[in-house]
């Protein structure tokens, strides 16, 4: 059997390949690096700015691809493996069905919800950081929804196979999907059978996953539906069904034979429509914008001729000067997600996944419920009036400025209770690991948490000045080059503070209670304006 990863010392060979082939040399300096720890995984800070610019973007690349398993910590997903419970609970009185049926629905509401705070917290934590931005794409390419699913299991299920193929090979992905239950379910073959036929998934298949529209005619939906009979799941594992498939003669795209569902998939990525339109995907997906067309078809033709690898795709792309064009960088606007685990991370806090979970859904972005099969349209979809004002709210959050019963109510929770009733006693002195217990009168309350110190994290080397400690908080939060005129409004605002309050020219780092409330309206004040969305 092949094996699932290559190894590093392969993946040094190929680099150096690539990079030749690719011809002018790639310039390498703080904005590229930032905008590949943007685009690859899910934003950096200075610090691990500094460190990839420090290796260079091949060595970058391959810490980014050469990773030990699959998995660090598989997500058990608890499932009966005697069968479906609901027979057994239909056959029990009604009071006591009906008891069983709502626990049943919470134990699943609650396992999805464990699984999307562990999900979500690999990507905070910069757990394999290119693989979980992978299984994120995947997510919305081969679209599934718990609304229609309707069960945890199948929906982790898929979730846990996009993460062990996310940067393998695309045909094992493809033939994955294929016999996926969550997508059999979703797309309705579950129901499929050579009386009737459903087209359903045929035709996402066809439309979606692999050739895109235009490329294919309504006789080939329908041939492609007869070869997916019988393709179905059994709890939570395929299960093919002779007795319902189809086994006549089919043409599929000019191809003529007693098909089956395994036949379909080869033909398909046999089509050079397939590579193109998967790589169309992943460079409109990396890079935020259309690509042209003869640059498409360089991509389109290498992936094909790489066995549809997606590692090697990737590295392709990631080494690539174009990636990195002023038109490319900082050009996207940042997904929900990304906004929120981005500034999670320029900030260094770690909030529960929970927390940013429930935000993006907010926002509009619920994950393992997409709006349509389509996945989530992106790009401008994402900047309404809205949703921008609700973003800085939840940049509040994260900040501590904002509680999280003001955004998703509810009673206070127990972080809650005792942060405020610390609030209430004397203030104490500030560590490298807290944050003032008492705002100076005029700047507003601060909640202890999330732990952070921006002023200890600035001021750490040296004592900045104004303009400089400005300069410095607009670059630790923002993924495009700082703009002067925020520098400059920044600046002015710390000039003013310390005047107001008869600083003199004593540090920051002196008055932590005055400099780090006032640090966090700022940095709040820079991630909710419309230059605080890109990535």
């Amino acid at each position: 059997m092949q094996a699932m990863l290559r190894t590093c010392s392969t993946l040094l060979v190929l680099t150096s390949a690539l990079s030749s082939a690719q011809g002018p040399a790639l310039e390498w300096d703080a904005a590229r690096a930032e905008h590949l720890l943007n685009r690859a995984g899910f934003g950096a800070n200075s610090a691990a700015i500094e460190r990839s610019l420090a290796l260079g973007p091949e060595a970058v690349v391959d810490e980014l691809l050469c990773v030990e398993g699959w998995i660090e910590e598989p997500f058990y997903a608890r499932k009966k493996p005697s069968g479906d419970l609901r027979k057994y609970v239909q056959k029990l009185p009604e009071e006591e069905r009906e008891k069983r049926m709502s626990e049943m629905r919470e134990e699943d509401r609650a396992q999805l919800a464990d699984f999307l705070d562990w999900w979500v917290g690999r990507m905070i934590a910069g757990q394999e950081p290119l693989r979980e931005r992978m299984v994120l794409f995947w997510h919305g390419h081969f679209t599934s929804s718990m609304a229609a699913v309707q069960s945890s299991y199948e929906m982790i299920q898929q979730n846990q196979l996009f993460r062990r193929r996310a940067l393998g090979s695309f045909r094992e992905l493809l033939y994955g999907v294929a016999h996926d239950p969550a997508m059999l379910i979703y797309l309705d073959n579950t129901a499929s059978r050579k009386q009737h036929p459903n087209e359903n998934f045929a035709r996402e298949l066809l439309e979606l996953f692999t050739l895109g529209e235009g490329n294919y005619g309504e006789e080939d939906v329908r041939e492609v539906a007869r070869a997916f009979t019988g393709w179905g799941q059994e709890n939570g594992h395929f299960r093919f069904d002779p007795g319902r498939h189809d086994g006549g003669k089919k043409r599929v795209l000019g191809v003529t034979g007693k098909l089956d569902g395994d036949d379909v998939l080869e033909i398909l990525l046999k089509m050079p429509a397939c590579a193109r339109h998967l790589a169309h995907a992943l460079l409109a997906y990396f890079e935020g914008r259309e690509p042209e067309a003869e640059r498409l078809e360089r991509y389109a033709a290498e992936l094909r001729d790489s066995g549809y690898r997606i590692d090697d795709f990737l590295r392709r792309l990631f080494l690539d000067p174009e990636f990195y064009s002023e038109r490319t960088r900082a050009s996207r606007i940042a997904s929900p997600l990304d906004y929120l685990v981005g500034s999670a991370r320029r900030l260094g806090v770690a909030p529960d996944g929970s927390i940013l979970v429930k935000g993006a859904k907010l926002l509009g972005q619920e994950l393992f419920f997409p709006p349509s099969v389509r996945g989530w349209e992106g790009g401008w979809t994402w900047a309404t009036g809205a949703s921008l004002v609700l973003r800085g709210e939840l940049a509040g959050l994260l900040l501590g400025r904002v509680s999280r019963r003001e955004l998703f109510g509810g009673p206070k929770d127990k972080d809650e209770a005792e942060e405020e009733s610390m609030m209430d006693g004397d203030s104490v002195a500030m560590t490298d690991a807290s944050a003032p217990r008492r705002p100076p009168r005029g700047i507003g309350r601060l909640d202890l948490y999330p732990r952070i110190n921006l002023t200890q994290r600035l001021c750490r080397e040296r004592e900045p000045s104004d303009g400089e400690l400005a300069r410095a908080l607009v670059a630790e939060l923002l993924a495009i080059p700082a703009p002067e005129a925020l520098v400059r409004s920044v600046e002015e605002r710390l000039v003013a503070t310390r005047k107001e309050h008869g600083l003199g020219a004593e540090p920051w780092s002196a008055r932590p209670e005055l400099a780090e409330p006032l640090l966090r309206e700022l940095a709040h004040g820079i991630l909710a304006l419309p230059e605080g969305q890109l990535d």
